[in-house]
């Protein structure tokens, strides 16, 4: 197997020409037709990225885009263990493809080796292996863009086995929307490749875009848009039902995947200390399957909730508390902001900063003692917590609708597939170079992306 970016990861596959030469055979794709890949994809499926996909591919659905979701079987982010049958199906109206994954991942063994490998010099990291290590290992996914119909492609994020892969497998016009956060696999050399192979980006946010051209120069050097997704509140939210239902009196809400990545321990260590203030107040933990075995006192984990509950439980909250450093879009944000609730988010985050600085519906912390002091400051001043959360409300409603992300899908659709792939682009995927390892193999895996 020959690495990332270069013949679509599977030996005999060739990368799909510029689109110019394809134009010259066969005539450009439909407009209104798209394909999304996605590592994992369906209902109760935890996570931003593919919470995202699924809202815009509904929303295309609905609008009378003719849209495929392309996934993998897998339902654990941890090891990819599978969840849904290989094969067709239909989800929400929008038709699904879902590809075998060749191998599960041992959460903690690739954590030691990923330990390993990001304390060796650039030029000494296996790059390759990690990255297949890293999934979800998906070849016959990867063979299907090869030899597949000529559609335009978006995937998300960047970091797994189908997006850096499947970039150069595809045909033209290929976007990607990274969901980039500062992290050190941002900086592998493949991950560069990647962003030079593709057509345009679409970022979740300028902080998001500025990150991303920082790293990799050459994204500035590719078609962009700002603005991703939209948010609809829906009607009949039933707040005082679902602390009624629950028990509850007032609460912080936390919502998304219980890891210590996503600063749970942060938050738990802080709410034990508003515990001691507050015992009254209680934390609620939803949006992940995998409860935590044993919560703290004061703190209920209800997993994954159904749309309506989840709507009710934001309304419901005193705050919604971000505590997550690596965020590239935070959709709870924008959600509780919809419900007119305020947020405590994490300082360290520049796309959380950036949110609240635009918004102010937030305050901020940076660990568990300035995240005390923030959430005491709303629960002693409703009228301020009030406040906060209809400024929320209205940066939401101003900020992000439907129509706005789709006519920038369409713009930028379009100047991807008017414009050639260009020569750095399709130089990177097409020519021999060093491997990531030192050896070298027959196309441009591992090379940078071409400087100039």
């Amino acid at each position: 197997m020959t690495g990332p970016a270069t013949d679509g990861g599977e030996a005999g596959i060739r990368p799909h020409p510029p689109s110019g030469a394809r134009a010259a055979a066969h005539p450009r794709a439909a407009p209104r037709q798209l394909r999304l890949v996605v590592p994992r994809f369906g209902a109760g499926v935890s996570g931003g990225s593919e919470l995202l996909m699924r809202r815009l591919a509904v929303t295309l659905q609905r609008r009378r885009w003719q849209v495929e979701v392309w996934t993998t079987t897998a339902g654990d982010e941890a090891t990819w263990s599978p969840a849904f049958p290989p094969g067709d199906d239909v989800d929400g109206g929008v038709r699904v493809r879902r590809f075998a994954v060749a191998a599960r991942r041992p959460p903690r063994l690739f954590h030691q080796v990923s330990r390993a490998m990001f304390r060796l010099p650039g030029t000494l990291r296996p790059e390759t292996a990690w990255l297949v290590a890293q999934g979800p290992f998906a070849p016959g996914l990867v063979r299907a863009l090869a030899t597949g119909p000529d559609r335009p492609t978006l995937f998300t994020p960047y970091l797994y086995h189908p997006t850096i892969w499947g970039i150069p497998a595809a045909p033209h016009p290929r976007l990607l929307i990274p969901a980039a956060h500062d992290e050190a696999p941002l900086r592998l050399r493949a991950i560069g490749r990647a962003v030079a192979a593709v057509d345009g980006l679409w970022y979740g946010t300028e902080e998001e875009r500025a990150l991303l051209e920082a790293v990799h120069p050459v994204a500035a050097r590719r078609p962009h848009a700002v603005g991703t997704v939209a948010i609809d509140p829906p009607t009949g939210v039933d707040a005082a039902g679902f602390r009624r239902d629950r028990g509850l009196g007032r609460y912080l809400l936390y919502a998304g995947r219980v890891t210590r990545g996503k600063g749970v321990d942060l938050l738990l260590e802080g709410y034990a200390v508003l515990r001691r203030r507050h015992p009254d107040l209680s934390l609620v933990l939803i949006g992940d399957p995998d409860r935590l075995a044993a919560p703290p006192e004061g703190v209920l984990s209800l997993g994954w909730l159904g749309d309506e509950e989840h709507w009710s439980a934001l309304a419901g909250a005193e705050a919604v508390v971000v505590p997550s450093s690596l965020e590239s879009l935070s959709l709870v944000t924008l959600e509780a902001w919809a419900s007119g609730r305020p947020c405590l988010l994490n300082r360290d985050s520049p796309v959380l900063a950036g949110q609240a600085e635009r918004s102010g519906g937030a305050l901020l912390f940076r660990d568990p003692e300035e995240l005390v002091t923030a959430a005491l400051r709303l629960l002693a001043d409703p009228e301020e917590a009030a406040r906060r959360g209809d400024a929320g409300r209205r940066y939401v409603a101003l900020n992000y609708r439907w129509n706005a992300v789709v006519r920038r899908l369409e713009g930028l659709l379009a100047t991807a597939a008017g414009a050639v792939p260009g020569a750095r682009g399709q130089e990177a995927v097409d020519d021999g170079a060093e491997g990531a390892d030192g050896r070298r193999v027959g196309r441009a895996a591992d090379r940078e992306p071409d400087p100039r």
